[in-house]
Parts: C-alpha cells; sequence; structure tokens
C-alpha cells in the first residue's frame, strides 16, 4: 500500500483505502468482491474500534498504520497459535524496539476483533458489559471461533416447533415491551439482559454478506447464512409494520441499510430445526415474548398474539366507555331537567 494510501488507524479512510483493506484483509478467506456490499457500518465500526485501541498516543499496540494491521491479519488467518504469533512478532525487533508481549497482545486483539466484527478478551479495550470471545493462547483465532460458534445440540426444548409470523423484532418492543438494543458485537446477537426486558440484534448485515461471499471463511459453515436468516426473521420484507418500524430505526440510530434487505423467510424455514448456531438463544427470547403481558394500552393494541383475547379486552373497553358516556349523558340530562325546573318556578 502506497504511503499516501496508508492512513495512520482511526483517520478517515479514502475509497482506495477501503478497497485495499477489503481485498488484503480477509486475503486468505477469498472474498467474492464482485458481490461486495456497502460496507459502510463496517468502517464506521473499524476506524472507532481502532480510536479505542489508540488513546494514549497509540502506546498500547504495536500498529499504527493500516499497512501493518493487514499484515498481521495475514499471520492471524495463517492458522497460527496465538502465543506462537506473539512469540514470533515480538522477535521480529531487537533492541529498544522490541515491543512487549502485551502490546502485541492487544494488537492481535484489536485486528482480531476488525476481522470478526466481535469483541475479544485479553485485553482492556472492549466495551463495557458486552460478551467476549475467548482466544486462548494454544489455540488459533479461527478455533476459537469455532469452539464459541459451535453448531448446537438444542439443549431446550420448544413445545411449539415454529416461529409465528408475529415474532418480529417489531412486536418485540411494541408488544413485548423490550427495549432492542442495536450492537456491532456478533457474540451479543440475540442476547437477553436486564431481566428479559433488552434484547441485543447485530445490526451489520453488510457485514454479514460479506463475510458469506467468503470462500474460505473464518465463520464456521453456516454461521453467516443462519445470522442473516435471523435477521430476515426478525425484520421480514413482507411485513408493512415492520418495514415501517426499521425504516424509523435506521434513520433516527445510523443502522445498516442492508438490515432493510433480508428478505422474508417461508413457514417451513421458520421452524426451530432450522437453526443450528442460534436455537437456543431464539428459543430462550421466543418464551420471553410469549411470557411477556401488555402494560399499556398501546400494548394491548399491538398484541395479536391471542386474537380472542384482543377481542374480548376491546369488547370489555369499549363497554366499559360507552357505559360511562351514556352514564353522563343521563347524569347531563337529569342536571339539565331539575335546572330548568327550578328556573321555571323562579319565573312563577
Amino acid at each position: 500500500m502506497a504511503a499516501s494510501q496508508d492512513p495512520f488507524l482511526g483517520c478517515y479512510l479514502p475509497l482506495a483505502v477501503r478497497q485495499s483493506i477489503l481485498s488484503q484483509f480477509w486475503e486468505a478467506c477469498q472474498p467474492d468482491l464482485s458481490q461486495m456490499p456497502n460496507m459502510q457500518p463496517y468502517f464506521e465500526y473499524h476506524s472507532a474500534r481502532c480510536r479505542q485501541f489508540l488513546h494514549n498516543g497509540g502506546i498500547h499496540v504495536t500498529a499504527k498504520k493500516h499497512s501493518e494491521l493487514i499484515g498481521v491479519s495475514k499471520r492471524i488467518l495463517g492458522e497460527v497459535p496465538k502465543e506462537t504469533l506473539v512469540a514470533s512478532i515480538t522477535k521480529e525487533r531487537t533492541g529498544s524496539e522490541r515491543p512487549d508481549p502485551e502490546r502485541v497482545g492487544n494488537t492481535l486483539a484489536l485486528c482480531a476483533s476488525l476481522l470478526l466484527m466481535t469483541n475479544v478478551r485479553g485485553h482492556r479495550y472492549g466495551v463495557s458489559g458486552s460478551n467476549l470471545l475467548d482466544w486462548t493462547a494454544d489455540e488459533t483465532l479461527k478455533g476459537s471461533v469455532e469452539s464459541h460458534f459451535a453448531r448446537q445440540r438444542p439443549v431446550l426444548q420448544s413445545g411449539n416447533t415454529r416461529l409465528s409470523r408475529l415474532f418480529t423484532a417489531r412486536n418485540l418492543s411494541r408488544v413485548g415491551g423490550m427495549n432492542v438494543k442495536w450492537t456491532t458485537n456478533l457474540v451479543d446477537h440475540l442476547i437477553l439482559a436486564d431481566d428479559d426486558r433488552t434484547v441485543f440484534l447485530f445490526h451489520c448485515a453488510s457485514f454479514l454478506k460479506f463475510q458469506k461471499s467468503c470462500a474460505r471463511g473464518i465463520f464456521p459453515e453456516g454461521l453467516m447464512e443462519e445470522t442473516i436468516r435471523t435477521l430476515t426473521l426478525l425484520f421480514p420484507e413482507n411485513d408493512i409494520h415492520s418495514r415501517k418500524w426499521l425504516k424509523t430505526e435506521i434513520d433516527t440510530k445510523k443502522l445498516d441499510r442492508s438490515l432493510a434487505s433480508c428478505g422474508s423467510l417461508r413457514s417451513r424455514d421458520r421452524r426451530f430445526e432450522k437453526f443450528f448456531f442460534w436455537h437456543d438463544r431464539l428459543l430462550i427470547l421466543k418464551q420471553a415474548f410469549d411470557e411477556s403481558s401488555p402494560r399499556t394500552l398501546a400494548q394491548w393494541w399491538n398484541d395479536r398474539r391471542n386474537i380472542v383475547q384482543w377481542y374480548t379486552f376491546w369488547v370489555a373497553i369499549m363497554v366499559f366507555v360507552l357505559t360511562t358516556f351514556f352514564g353522563l349523558v343521563q347524569s347531563i340530562e337529569g342536571g339539565l331537567q331539575v335546572w330548568l325546573a327550578w328556573e321555571g318556578r323562579g319565573s312563577k
């Protein structure tokens, strides 16, 4: 990468630099650049993540420019254990230029988080409260990813084998009263917090689509495709109410616009057994949604999970309103009659 196209980490990235990063950063994964989506959300994450590691003048990492980070990424994707990487990078420089192992480890953690859009354990610059990917010393990064995102043998069983069309992010918020918290940390996806009142959703669909195009991806086979399907499940394009709600979220919270173009799922693809990586988290989220009760009139109006209960509630509300209204009318009418009678007596 030419000097004019090799800015410092955390600085603005010109288009040429972005293209170089996409073609070289994941070069070992063989991405299909002809099908590259709009990666603006990723590069916003990229710059923000670099700035987190570069406080105090960047003394905590060994890489300062993107060309150096690309070199580290190629070594990480070479499937070498972390401890071997730390040792080899430390020994490359001598004397006062030799970095200490902690700085090298921080650099590896930064590079890994940029490769995966995932917070990696082993450094002090993660986001407070977020979940972390464990990259142990004796493992390769690919091995750690495969261990964390292993295909699940379902531990939890569902009485209902299919996710209904009402199971959307809009309804989680409008009906279930959950706070949807958007995240750029993939390991936080579909996690519940705050006593099941907050759900984390990974919104960078363009990154998932880019990784899906890789011939030799660092993620387990099928994970990217299934993660996209969870977004399709929660943001169906064929649901006009979900589309309007999501458009507002994208515009107000600057989310990845690719989130609105993930398609729609057929009935047979909404079954729990179709999800191998996110099965248990989806099931826990579905149970929390089913067990939630409307707390406001707006939630009661939007809650169509039990249509008989919905009609019963609103019929009761209408009866109450009409009874109150006619009772009020009768009271006013009676009052007017008394007043008119009193006025009539007074005039006599």
